[in-house]
């Protein structure tokens, strides 16, 4: 639950049936609420701050294009993290970025980013292996280790975000943490740390 307009407490799933009722108010907060998580999530998934910006502000679009096919049978959180995951695999579909974008290393297209002072200050060591040890893991591994602990989500809510069973999600999140494990074990030479 949470307390939002005019200080009652709505949840999200309220706040999307009044967003379908055609209520401005109910999107702001849901906006408010959910920006900067699905911000995040595609973040630590594409790496770059613009990309980011625009698949974000797509995953919004469709939601509202999309609100009336929403059912409270349904957590909301699930429902939107959904259409940010689907968003952003139409993304590495795209012509674009399988001509232009996937061609360039990690590296390069984080040169290519617009960073803020905080963003500098956020990327410190620890967190720049752990972001390199992702890159390693397979799309599927990485994706699951992000929506477990970075967005918390629980392992049904990601079986249903990615339309694989939870037993999937278990042994991607097993295989993922275990290379993670032999990775950091094997020493941080390949992470910039002799």
């Amino acid at each position: 639950m949470r307390i939002s307009l005019g200080g009652s407490i709505i949840s999200d799933e309220e706040l999307a049936v009044q967003l379908q009722a055609g209520n401005e108010t109910a999107l702001e907060e849901l906006v408010s609420r959910y920006h900067a998580k699905i911000f995040s999530y595609v973040y630590r998934m594409s790496k770059n701050h613009h990309t980011s910006n625009d698949i974000t502000q797509d995953v919004f679009i469709k939601m509202c294009r999309n609100i009336k096919k929403y059912s409270t049978c349904y957590s909301f959180k699930t429902w939107i993290y959904t259409i940010a995951a689907n968003t952003y695999k139409d993304y590495l579909k795209s012509s674009y970025v399988q001509k232009t974008v996937m061609g360039l290393s990690v590296r390069e297209d984080t040169l290519l980013d617009e960073n803020t002072p905080e963003d500098y200050l956020q990327k410190q060591d620890d967190r720049e292996m752990v972001a390199e040890a992702l890159g390693c893991l397979s799309d599927g591994c990485r994706e699951v280790i992000i929506l477990r602990f970075y967005e918390e989500l629980k392992l049904e809510e990601i079986a249903m975000v990615l339309h694989i069973p939870v037993g999937t999600v278990k042994s991607r999140l097993f295989n993922g943490l275990r290379s993670l494990k032999s990775l950091f074990k094997e020493g941080g030479e390949e992470f910039g740390r002799a």
